[in-house]
């Protein structure tokens, strides 16, 4: 059975919210409608079901490699899935999952 979401208030919050709910792959839309209820207000009404588990494959998965430049000059390449960058300010953090397989098997 579908669920039917009446999302209303703040322009901006509304827009965040719809954002971030469409950003969650169990659930399937099949109608979205957006109304302006005021000078600054909308209105979402959704119909929504829930998707059945599928197991994400390794191309629907966000790859991505870091470069890292050693003293002397060297290049270290990790390869990271799902990875997220954060500006610190004075530093930068990075966080993902390595799946590089043949890590235990490449030791001279």
């Amino acid at each position: 059975m579908a669920l039917q979401l009446q999302v209303e208030g703040c322009q901006e919050k509304v827009k965040a919210f719809d954002e971030s709910l469409r950003a969650i792959s169990q659930w399937r839309f099949y109608n979205r409608l957006l109304t302006s209820i005021g000078e600054n207000e909308l209105r979402m009404d959704y119909l929504l079901d829930e998707k059945l588990y599928e197991k994400p494959s390794l191309p629907t998965r966000k790859v991505s490699k870091l470069f890292i430049t050693g003293e002397h000059g060297e290049q270290i390449e990790i390869v990271l899935l799902d990875a997220h960058v954060v500006d610190m300010g004075n530093a930068t953090y990075v966080h993902g999952k390595s799946y590089d397989i043949f890590a235990c098997c490449n030791k001279p």
